[in-house]
């Protein structure tokens, strides 16, 4: 069932197209959280919150264009109160204070296990040398597959601002590696279907 459809049914009170949210979103949201935090619990309790809280407000919640976008902010939200990160104002969700990871595991079928190692260490060391912020909507971005509309609501952006993020992790990047190499490190980072 696609997302808008499951969407519908859950919000005229089937159960089971919650559940197919649930078990659709579970893994890709559990995965972004862990960006955020290690802590296991605090990321399954988020989880827990958010689909508990869409089951309870069902009735008030209006249908979002986007199902991934609207779940990922909401989970967002959810997670850095949970996390209690300091913010006083929703605006301030956007700020670069708030700690976003990103890491490379598992294999990939083009490259081999030495090499995948080197690459892995590689983005990693690269991965640092971008703002917290810029880590978040390069994920965004390149593994989640969201559009800069979508980036720009979840992390409380305007779209410019958020087109701008990004324009300048990468050429951050490309200064580092150049543009073939770039190429090679976003490729391997994209998520695997």
């Amino acid at each position: 069932m696609h997302d808008n459809e499951l969407w519908y049914s859950y919000k005229e009170g089937d159960v089971k197209a919650l559940e197919g949210l649930y078990e659709q979103y579970y893994t890709p949201l559990s995965n972004y959280g862990f960006r955020f935090t290690p802590d296991n619990v605090c990321v399954e309790e988020s989880l827990q919150d958010l689909f508990r809280k869409l089951w309870q407000n069902r009735e008030g919640i209006t249908s979002p264009l986007v199902v991934k976008q609207y779940l990922y902010q909401s989970f967002r939200r959810i997670l850095l109160r949970r996390l209690e990160v300091p913010c006083r104002h929703e605006d301030e969700f956007a700020g670069e204070h708030i700690p976003f990871h990103v890491e490379v595991t598992g294999e990939h079928p083009l490259v081999g296990k030495e090499r995948m190692a080197m690459l892995r260490s590689k983005i990693s060391t690269l991965m640092g040398i971008l703002s917290n912020r810029q880590r978040e909507a390069a994920f965004l971005k390149y593994y989640e597959g969201l559009s800069y509309e979508q980036i720009a609501e979840i992390m409380h952006m305007n779209i410019t601002g958020t087109c701008k993020l990004i324009y300048h992790a990468l050429e951050r990047l490309r200064e580092k590696v150049g543009d073939f190499t770039l190429l090679v490190l976003l490729y391997i980072l994209k998520k695997k279907d």
